[in-house]
């Protein structure tokens, strides 16, 4: 079955809505004495980030420092260590450019996670849609015991169990897109110092006209195996005991009606 995703905006061929046409992008608020543009002012300039403009006074403590845009692919801001080897800079300053590339790393951490789930979130649509459509099926033909003649029973087996296994490769699809999600998820709040700038896939799906209300991604930990014992990805799991809950339910029946040959075949982790 044929899906149209749509969206807010128009892609370009980064996969992401074109850019708003300033070029200036202000960082988060950091802590920083009045005199910031001060420090920044003489003697440090070689040391500034290539996208830093200006710094701006955000409060007696506080203070904004203002960026050319990212586009997520530079390498990662980080302070230059010839800075510390510098006896012309003052403590105060080493403090004020390492808090402005600070700054820069998170909006480059954002503009990133941007870049690479896009793409991501495209995959997504679709196999979310594949997984829903199999999980209803699946559940359909579950419901359809209630009524269907006994002499149709076995035949309506078949059928659920091949609903079981389309169902169960529908999530382990969805599971291997939704790690890829948790990976860039990770990546841009490891990179980042306060939870303050983490930035949440919903935020960066909604720019992208996508829905994600009712998606299953979890952290990153839960699509990893262990040292110590193996299990099952997180949607997969979830799948595997509404199916172990669907044979059981179904071997009892088989019992009661005097059909254990076919209770124990239905019987739950046999897929």
């Amino acid at each position: 079955m044929a899906h149209t995703i749509l969206l807010a905006h128009a892609l370009d061929d980064s996969h992401l809505s074109p850019a708003a046409p300033t070029p200036l992008v202000p960082a988060p608020v950091v802590p920083a004495p009045v005199d910031a543009e001060a420090l920044l002012a003489a003697g440090t300039a070689r040391y500034h980030h290539p996208h830093y403009l200006r710094v701006e006074q955000n409060g007696p403590d506080q203070v904004r420092f203002v960026f050319r845009e990212f586009t997520g692919r530079e390498s990662e801001p980080s302070s230059p260590l010839e800075m510390y080897r510098d006896p012309a800079l003052t403590s105060e300053q080493r403090t004020m450019i390492g808090r402005q590339y600070t700054a820069a790393r998170v909006l480059w951490s954002q503009r990133r996670m941007r870049v690479q789930a896009a793409p991501l979130l495209e995959t997504a649509v679709l196999r979310w849609s594949a997984w829903t459509i199999a999980h209803d099926t699946m559940m359909a033909r579950f419901a359809e015991f209630a009524t269907l003649p006994d002499d149709r029973w076995r035949s309506q087996v078949l059928r659920l169990l091949d609903a079981h296994r389309v169902a169960r490769q529908m999530a382990a699809d969805w599971d291997d897109i939704a790690e890829q999600l948790a990976v860039v998820v990770d990546d841009q709040h490891s990179v980042v110092d306060d939870w303050s700038d983490e930035m949440d896939l919903a935020v960066v799906a909604a720019e992208l006209g996508v829905d994600i209300k009712g998606w299953l991604v979890d952290h990153i930990s839960a699509y990893r195996a262990t040292p110590y014992y193996q299990h099952d990805t997180p949607l997969v799991a979830r799948l595997v005991k509404t199916i172990d809950d669907q044979r059981a339910r179904l071997a009892d029946v088989a019992h009661l009606t005097a059909d254990p040959d076919t209770g124990s075949q239905l019987a739950p982790n046999r897929l």
